[in-house]
């Protein structure tokens, strides 16, 4: 299941955590980890009562508001969770407003040496589409320009359900997860002909099994995922339906081994896919099976690791962008991506501070890179690439200069290459046809919107517990809108700082003011693509198309808390918690 945040509104009120691993990660929940991973932790249960509220308003037409309860622990070992949202802004560009709602609940029963823990969450959003990019031209004189129509809409829902058995050695869980909806788009944008909507429902069940031992850990994953697309035109019948079904099972087995300051680890998984899909054109069904090891050492605070992982096409890549296939693709076209991916680095943390460094070699094989055009329906189209690679350092560092100011950042400096990449260009005649396409090969390219140096400085001031002031700076180095590297169609160095301040106003409230865009930069553009072509004359034009970033906006937020008088404890955490498997790829 494609995941898509605006799916999942005010998730991270109800978040303990976020952790973003790079490169090959670790097998705990099943799924593969292809190049990285994001994992989410949902807040633990309290044992005492309490309550928050949060109301918040800014630029853009921005409110929101979000209650959440914790029950602390009741009679017979229960506790429950939960936090009701809604939220809504105009958005930066024109008519891209948003309208979101969602309900986190987590209820769960405590006994002396397990607990049993439901989780749901329900959202749903309403938007007005603005994922296609405005030319550079029309964002000279229109920062705020969006290409699609008012028409052109969307309205997704998202729910999830699980339920966990856990104990101190082992955890079994079964989860639901259902996303829905539809977006509208028109075939013809410039004159708004032929309103069609485009319908998607897809199910996801799956079980989940980990057992662990002081030097093993043990788990078992397996899910089936369906979901239907449907096509309408607005007033008139159904143009298509088809619907694919991607079944998956896989193993992993996790050792480690302790040697006086040395630690070894292995982690192996076995994974197995198939694919089928049911529509108009008859396509023979496939099936993958990967077997992706991982090892790893550490020695104080130096550390080393190798991995290899593996990974099918996603649905839109084996059918070349197309919704509902129209011709009987052979779906081993398209061929699995492999990474093999080094990493190896070191730190040190004082009572002042802290550092961090890692350097990593990502060598791929197929990779399945994105070719800078979008299908018909704005999905990003892309194939297979025999060899490339990402090669880079990241630094992590804090620094308490004094009890009331720390200086922190990170960065990132990468080499990043495809070996050859042939890009087609269409050939335009004196009349403005298209004629012909135009292939041309290009090598030891940059893959596109990778840029090679991100910079993330901060400061934080607290002079007291009451009051808090901090600045983060984002740098971004330039970075090419395709995979032919021409210079004059690229996404430019950008530098912004975000601003935050907080203030305790009495005991139980505290007032918190975001200004992004600090310095009101106003051509910041960290994303967008391009078209290029071959003129009358036999030379390269084009024209760079635009994401851009919302000019200088505020939002002020008012939280008040209130909580029974005794101290806080928390139920025992456990290692799944919060983790949720999802079917890979968008099939």
């Amino acid at each position: 299941m494609a995941t898509y945040f605006v799916d999942f509104p005010d998730l991270a009120h109800s978040l303990e955590s976020i952790q973003v691993q790079r490169g090959v990660g670790t097998s705990t929940v099943g799924s593969a980890s292809f190049g990285g991973s994001i994992n989410l932790e949902s807040v633990p249960l309290s044992q005492t009562q309490m309550t928050d509220v949060w109301l918040g308003g800014g630029s853009f037409g921005t409110k929101l508001v979000n209650v959440g309860y914790q029950s602390g622990t009741l009679p017979g070992g229960f506790a429950i969770y939960g936090r009701l949202s809604a939220q809504e802004t105009n958005g930066f560009r024109e008519h891209a407003g948003t309208r979101q709602h969602n309900l986190f609940l987590s209820a769960a029963k405590q006994n002396e040496d397990s607990q049993l823990k439901l989780t749901g969450f329900a959202g749903h959003e309403y938007q007005q589409n603005s994922y296609f990019a405005a030319d550079a031209q029309t964002l000279e004189t229109n920062l705020r320009a969006n290409p699609m129509s008012p028409d052109e809409r969307d309205s997704f829902g998202y729910n999830l359900a699980q339920l966990e058995y856990l104990r101190s050695n082992m955890t079994a869980s079964v989860f639901f997860q259902r996303g829905y909806g539809w977006y509208r788009l028109y075939d013809d944008e410039a004159n708004q002909i032929g309103l069609r909507q485009y319908g998607l429902d897809g199910l996801l069940i799956g079980s989940m099994v980990t057992y662990s031992t002081p030097h093993a850990n043990y788990g078992i994953h397996v899910n089936e995922f369906r979901r239907e697309h449907t096509r309408d035109l607005i007033g008139d019948g159904r143009d298509y339906y088809n619907y694919g079904t991607k079944s998956e099972a896989n193993a992993f087995a996790k050792f480690n081994w302790d040697s006086a300051s040395w630690h070894f680890y292995s982690d192996n998984q076995l994974r197995t896919t198939d694919f089928h899909y049911h529509g108009d054109v008859a396509i023979d069904p496939i099936r993958w099976m990967f077997f992706n090891p991982k090892i790893g050492i550490r020695h104080g605070g130096f550390y080393a690791s190798a991995g290899l992982s593996r990974r099918e096409p996603a649905r839109n890549d084996l059918f070349q962008g197309e919704d509902n296939a129209t011709i009987p693709h052979d779906l081993h076209a398209v061929r699995p991506e492999r990474l093999l991916d080094f990493e190896a680095g070191w730190d040190l943390h004082t009572a002042r501070g802290s550092i961090s460094s890692n350097i990593y070699m990502m060598n791929f094989r197929n990779e399945i890179a994105a070719t800078g055009e979008l299908s018909d329906i704005g999905l990003p189209l892309r194939r297979n690439v025999d060899r490339s690679y990402r090669r880079g350092i990241e630094i992590n560092a804090s620094w308490q200069i004094a009890p009331t100011l720390q200086v922190r950042g990170n960065a990132n400096v990468s080499r990043n290459r495809i070996h050859e990449w042939t890009q087609f260009y269409d050939v335009y005649d004196v009349a403005g046809n298209i004629v012909d396409s135009r292939p041309v090969t290009y090598f030891n390219v940059e893959p596109l919107l990778t840029p090679s140096v991100i910079l993330n400085p901060a400061i934080d001031y607290t002079p007291s517990s009451r009051f808090a002031l901090g600045a983060v700076g984002h740098y971004v180095s330039k970075s090419h809108l395709d995979n032919t590297n021409n210079e004059a169609f690229v996404a430019p160095s950008f530098f912004v700082v975000d601003a935050s301040a907080a203030v305790s106003v009495w005991r139980s409230a505290r007032v918190m003011l975001q200004v992004n865009n600090l310095f009101n930069r106003k051509r910041v553009f960290p994303s967008g693509y391009s078209y290029q072509f071959f003129t009358p004359e036999g030379t390269i034009d084009g024209i760079s198309y635009f994401y851009p970033q919302a000019a200088r906006n505020a939002v002020l937020t008012l939280r008040f808390g209130f909580r029974s008088p005794f101290a806080v404890h928390r139920w025992p955490r456990d290692t799944a918690n919060g983790q949720q498997p999802t079917a890979n790829g968008n099939l």
